[in-house]
């Protein structure tokens, strides 16, 4: 049975609405699944008790509540407290238009006050708490807990049984001893596991119209795998410091691309190390960007010991952009590869991708290639076809141990395991530049990501909606500096930027 976990849940969830699928459809599909599989499991329950909290889950227990008054059961719904969030609150409001009979007991008397609710049912639905449990219970919904325990009636539960851990399996303080679990789209994990069986009964897994897509394509719901939260007492530095290696005496705008994005994530330092020249135009160009130079006009070994002592205090290492492809360049790159791989994140773009041909990575790098990149990486050309391209790009991923995004049409983002699939961005964007944009996009997320791929493929959505936006305004006249102004609030947009004391 395939399975999945609560946070991948809520990401197929929100990425679901973005493709165009309402979660409010698919809180009313759901409630809907289990009023039939109630029906179905019990027909001989002719009144039906919904115990629903405040919540989704709560949500789609009321709309349960409504299908079974529909198909004739008597219906009562017991909800513990006024729903304050916009879903659960509008299938409240529909609940409370029809003859149901409802109760909102917020407190723990209040639901004693209803013990009688409970004797009355031939058949409880359990639609307090879903995949959001944490630790130990809160009252009203210990409390409810109990009773739904206690009373002899079955029970049938949303999603999950009130109390036990989705991911985990585990009852930390006590949950709802379910004849059978109604769970919506995949299997949660912690429903399989062995000491879960006592409580979930038989598992009934329900697909309640969320796409495929929505797990394969990058979307809002994948910034949940972010953190923007910031203490009220944070100094420079706490929230990341990206080294940025690139740049010759013939290509500075490049680095100062990838220094400027990564800023734009909320990073704190940006630091560009690069030959004389670059690092010169770099701090002429705009007084946000440190610039610290390395003698002479392109990168050489005899730079590798500098950067080294750089990266000790650096978060992520941004190699590539403007290095240019003599010989002793790409030895450097390659010295600073080996003694730097493993040790700290690395997003390795344009030049530095060739130099690097052949090399294995130490599990904590993202390759930026694009197609041409990627043959001179891994030896294969890329598949046009999607399906194609998806599994050449996990199994190139795989070989060298590190996360590629294969740029293109549609971004194609893997660890050699998982993929994701980036579709925003525009024809707009093939000005130079972007492919620059993108990587201090990845560097700056690597930051506030809880793994490289989650940064990439994250960094590719942003990089693309900001060519939208911006070709939305300017047409097909943008320029790379262009999208820097639209990555703040995008990433405001969808993120939970949040002031912690």
């Amino acid at each position: 049975m395939e399975a999945i976990t609560s946070m991948e849940m809520y990401v197929a969830d929100r990425n679901a609405e973005w493709l165009g699928v309402p979660r409010l459809v698919l809180m009313e599909n759901a409630g809907a699944a289990v009023a039939r599989t109630a029906v179905s499991e019990f027909p001989a329950a002719a009144r039906i008790l919904v115990v629903a909290g405040t919540g989704d889950n709560g949500g789609d227990g009321m709309v349960a509540a409504r299908h079974l008054h529909g198909a004739g059961r008597e219906v009562r719904a017991i909800v513990l407290g006024e729903p304050r969030e916009e879903l659960a609150r509008m299938n409240f409001e529909a609940l409370r238009r029809t003859r149901v009979k409802m109760a909102v007991a917020a407190t723990p008397e209040e639901l004693l006050a209803l013990q009688s609710w409970f004797a009355w049912a031939q058949l409880i639905v359990d639609a307090v708490l879903g995949t959001g449990i944490r630790g130990k219970l809160r009252e009203p919904h210990s409390t409810a807990i109990d009773l739904m325990n206690l009373a002899q009636a079955p029970k049938i539960a949303v999603d999950v049984p009130s109390g036990l851990d989705p991911d985990t399996g585990e009852v930390r303080d006590k949950a709802v001893k379910a004849s059978v679990t109604v769970t919506f789209h995949k299997a949660k994990k912690g429903l399989l596991q062995p000491q879960a069986a006592a409580y979930v009964g038989k598992l009934v897994v329900e697909r309640i119209g969320i796409p495929p897509e929505a797990e394969l394509y990058v979307g809002p719901g994948d910034f949940r795998l972010l953190s923007f939260a910031r203490r009220a007492d944070s100094k420079k530095g706490d929230h990341g410091r990206v080294l940025i290696v690139g740049g010759s005496a013939e290509y500075s705008g490049a680095p100062m691309y990838v220094a400027l994005a990564a800023l734009r994530t909320g990073v704190d330092l940006a630091i560009l190390v690069e030959p004389e020249p670059a690092a010169s135009a770099a701090k002429a160009y705009s007084p946000d960007l440190i610039a610290v130079p390395l003698p002479g006009d392109r990168l050489r070994p005899g730079h590798v010991d500098k950067i080294l002592g750089l990266a000790q205090r650096a978060d992520v290492l941004a190699i590539g952009p403007g290095l240019g492809t003599e010989p002793e360049t790409q030895e450097a790159v390659r010295a600073l590869f080996s003694r730097l791989s493993g040790k700290i994140p690395m997003v390795v773009d344009a030049d530095a991708i060739k130099a690097l041909s052949g090399l294995k990575a130490g599990g904590l790098a993202v390759f930026t290639p694009h197609a041409g990149e990627f043959k001179a990486l891994t030896g294969v050309e890329p598949p046009a076809e999607l399906e194609r391209r998806i599994e050449v790009v996990r199994e190139e991923a795989a070989k060298i141990g590190a996360v590629i995004l294969l740029k293109g049409r549609y971004d194609v983002v893997s660890d050699g395991a998982r993929v994701k699939v980036n579709i925003t961005g525009t024809p707009a964007m093939t000005v130079g530049g972007t492919g620059d944009v993108l990587t201090g996009l990845v560097a700056g997320l690597a930051t506030k990501a809880r793994d490289l791929l989650t940064a990439a493929s994250i960094a590719a959505f942003v990089n693309g909606l900001a060519g939208e936006e911006a070709a939305r305004e300017l047409g097909f006249h943008i320029t790379a500096s262009d999208l820097l102004r639209y990555i703040p609030p995008i990433i405001r947009r969808y993120s939970d930027e949040t002031i912690k004391g």
